[in-house]
């Protein structure tokens, strides 16, 4: 699956740079899913299978840091290179980063796949065990609030991600590159905070942590609406790209460490379905919120939309960590 996935992610950027007209930007996307769809999912559980319960948080915290690290890293490289390359070269340069992936693949698979991923005799033969954990496990209710904020949150980030370009462009006057150097900020800020974000999930637990972030990302959708100047701007993004990281970190830590190995893949699937419906709704709205409403009235929905997760997480039962 790795190995597709990579496949799919390179020779999707070939495509785009040699798209012929503007109908294949709705055809590709249906084959870019393919790597989108089960990169994160497949990625995540290997991960969580390596580390103890009581440790979710910092393993999912290292991993998703460096999973972000290309976040950062990312709008710095087309922040430089737009100024000398036109689209069709960066779509192509972009390309060579999952060959690239697909290069190093095999050489960490042979050192580390025999001594730590499990065994054929370990895994379970009988689907319906699996199915019978699945139907436990959704009915749980902390899981099916993690559901819910989950989808809220999804919708007000692709409001705020579809809408900002735009927005700092057409009401800000902001260049390209400064545009770009605001998205890496994002990313880094989403990178870093990962880190230590995960052990304090650990030490703290869950909804306390998931309470504050909530509090704040309302907060900052708010600021996001009446910041005009670039300095208030970039540290209202980059509060933005954190909060985002802690609560990525937390709610799949507590996941993680609710599920048995042997779902994980499928639960994890099964969440990050939410996250796709929550980001549909969000484009969808975007599309149409910015024919009615002012960017900054949007930006506010974008806060609203967040409320309703403050009180469904202090329902969450306490004790997320375990």
């Amino acid at each position: 699956m790795m190995y597709i996935i990579f496949i799919v992610l390179s020779t999707t950027q070939v495509l785009y740079a040699f798209a012929p007209s503007q109908a294949w930007l709705y055809i590709m996307p249906f084959y870019q899913v393919i790597a989108t769809g089960s990169f994160f999912q497949l990625a995540t559980s290997l991960i969580s299978n390596m580390a103890p319960p009581s440790k979710q948080g910092d393993a999912l915290g290292r991993y998703m840091a460096f999973l972000s690290l290309g976040m950062f890293i990312g709008p710095i490289l087309c922040s430089a290179l737009v100024a000398f390359l036109d689209y069709r070269q960066l779509f192509l340069i972009s390309g060579l980063f999952p060959a690239a992936g697909m290069v190093i693949l095999p050489h960490h698979t042979a050192r580390k796949a025999p001594a730590q991923l499990p065994s054929a005799q370990d895994q379970p033969v009988n689907g319906l065990n699996n199915l019978g954990s699945l139907k436990s496990i959704f009915g749980q209710r902390n899981v099916i609030i993690l559901s819910i904020i989950r989808t809220l949150y999804a919708m007000s980030n692709r409001l705020f991600s579809a809408l900002f370009a735009i927005y700092a462009v057409q009401q800000l006057t902001l260049t390209p590159s400064v545009i770009a150097l605001l998205f890496s900020a994002i990313g880094f800020s989403n990178m870093v905070i990962k880190l230590p974000a995960g052990v304090i999930s650990d030490r703290l637990g869950r909804k306390k942590v998931l309470s504050v972030t909530f509090g704040i990302i309302v907060l900052n959708y708010i600021a996001l609406a009446y910041v005009k100047d670039l300095f208030p701007l970039g540290i209202a993004v980059t509060a933005f790209g954190a909060c985002w990281g802690i609560r990525a970190v937390t709610e799949w830590s507590f996941l993680s460490s609710t599920i048995p190995p042997e779902t994980k893949t499928m639960t994890i699937s099964y969440m990050e379905s939410f996250w796709d419906m929550g980001a549909t709704a969000g484009n969808f709205l975007a599309g149409v919120f910015t024919e009615i409403f002012p960017f900054s009235t949007i930006f506010l929905i974008a806060a609203l939309i967040n409320i309703p997760a403050l009180p469904a997480i202090h329902a969450m039962k306490q004790q997320l960590n375990h």
